[in-house]
């Protein structure tokens, strides 16, 4: 069976005003993947929110790591180039690394009393 996959080009202006208003507009970032053979491909990645985190634990904590990633995809991709994300294992680990490096941007100190 063939599938129709979502293209970059596809995204339209209206997708991304809708996104950025579901979503916060500092939440969405552009990212471009350049594959082994030269080619670019790109998608629209949103941070991953509290829900989709919690969505993560029980998998997480049982080892189950394409449950993982299979949430962090479903949830945090909004669109792109899908027949190289389903087809290519670099893209798709470089794009749940990209996810991942999103959940960690937040700093925090601890200061004693």
């Amino acid at each position: 069976m063939i599938k129709d996959f979502q293209k970059y080009s596809d995204i339209t202006p209206d997708m991304n005003l809708e996104w950025e208003a579901k979503y916060g507009k500092d939440r969405i970032v552009d990212l471009e993947v350049e594959t082994a053979s030269g080619k670019n491909v790109k998608f629209v990645l949103r941070k991953p929110n509290r829900t989709v985190m919690e969505a993560i634990g029980e998998p997480a904590s049982k080892g189950n790591v394409a449950k993982v990633n299979q949430i962090f995809i479903a949830n945090c991709v909004l669109g792109g180039d899908m027949e190289a994300l389903e087809n290519d294992g670099d893209v798709y680990a470089e794009v749940l690394s990209q996810i991942v490096e999103l959940t960690s941007k937040a700093k925090s100190k601890v200061k004693k009393r």
